[in-house]
This record gives structure tokens, sequence and C-alpha cells, in this order.
């Protein structure tokens, strides 16, 4: 869960002596939010974010996600194995934040037969014949 961003605010209004009620009717958020960072006041002192428990992030950060991106939106076509091996990552990761975090679906690219006006035009008069037969 995000930390609010009128935690300072929040903070502010409580050491000035107001009640929860009345901060959450002059922020225009909702009294929860600030009894949960009345109660971090009055636990620890400030409302500043305590550093969570947990492994970090290692290379699933936001600068990654956006680098992703970005060569998608340069380059669709670009393959999820090249794009690994160009940041370095692995591709299981590069293919997680691409479902999970920019919710796009990778498939590979198909080649198909490449027609030119000419068979075009064939393929176009044979099906105008063979559904003349029936």
């Amino acid at each position: 869960m995000k930390s609010s961003p009128h935690r300072p605010s929040i903070e502010l209004l409580f050491k000035r002596g107001l009640g929860s009620a009345e901060i959450a009717r002059r922020l225009q958020i909702s009294s929860s939010t600030v009894r949960n960072v009345v109660a971090a006041i009055k636990k620890r002192g400030d409302a500043s974010e305590v550093k969570k428990s947990g492994r970090p992030r290692s290379v699933n950060t936001r600068n990654t996600r956006a680098i992703i991106k970005k060569r998608i939106i340069r380059n669709d076509g670009l393959s999820l194995n090249r794009m690994a091996s160009q940041l370095g990552i692995a591709r299981s990761t590069v293919q997680s934040i691409v479902k999970n975090d920019l919710k796009l679906k990778s498939y590979k690219l198909r080649r198909g037969q490449y027609l030119s006006d000419k068979s075009k035009a064939m393929r176009l008069e044979n099906a105008e014949n063979y559904s003349s037969t029936f």
C-alpha cells in the first residue's frame, strides 16, 4: 500500500491540536487515512515512512520498467530475448514486467507470404471464377 501524500499536512495540523475528523474535512481525505497517520505520529513521534522489511527489488525497478516500456513503444517487434540480453537481465524478468506491470501480451511475430499487386489480382480472379462455378 502506498503512503499518503498528505502525511506532512496531517502531521502539521495534528501538532496544531486539530482532531482527526477536522483534519479529514479540511484536506478532503478519508478519516481512516488521517487516523492511520495520527497513530503513526503517536507511536513514532513523526509521520515519516518506515523502511519495510523484506527483500528489495533488485532488477524490477521503476527505471527498468520505464526502459522496457520505451523500447516496446519504439520497436514493438523487438523480441523479449533480445531485450533481456541487451539489458543484462533474465528473460523471465522482462516477461513478467511486460505481462504484469505493463499489462501487455507478448507473442512471436509470424512471417506471412508476400503478396504483390499482381498476385492479389490473380487470387481475386481465381476466387471469382471458383465462386461462379457454384
